[in-house]
């Protein structure tokens, strides 16, 4: 269910920022195509746009919508860690 939530959540942002640029839009879109035909976990999921987000900001590539999103993407997913350390 969650991860169904976060793929919407993807097209969403895409969707109501036009101003992103092709190439962040063709990354969100290869992750959501990807996940539908492999069975991956949702935290690499995030990891692989994390990190080609971050490369396009080293690059000077990334709008101000891609940060937006780059923000609210490693906001998430720092207490991921902490929540795999503790054994419940």
């Amino acid at each position: 269910m969650f991860r169904q939530d976060f793929r919407k959540y993807l097209l969403e942002y895409t969707a109501k920022h036009p101003n992103m640029t092709d190439d962040e839009t063709h990354l969100v879109r290869e992750v959501i195509t990807q996940s539908n035909a492999q069975k991956t976990s949702q935290e690499k999921e995030i990891l692989v746009i994390i990190n080609t987000l971050r490369q396009l900001s080293y690059q000077q590539q990334l709008s101000q919508d891609g940060r937006r999103l780059l923000t609210k993407l490693q906001r998430k997913q720092w207490i991921w860690p902490i929540f795999n350390a503790f054994q419940f």
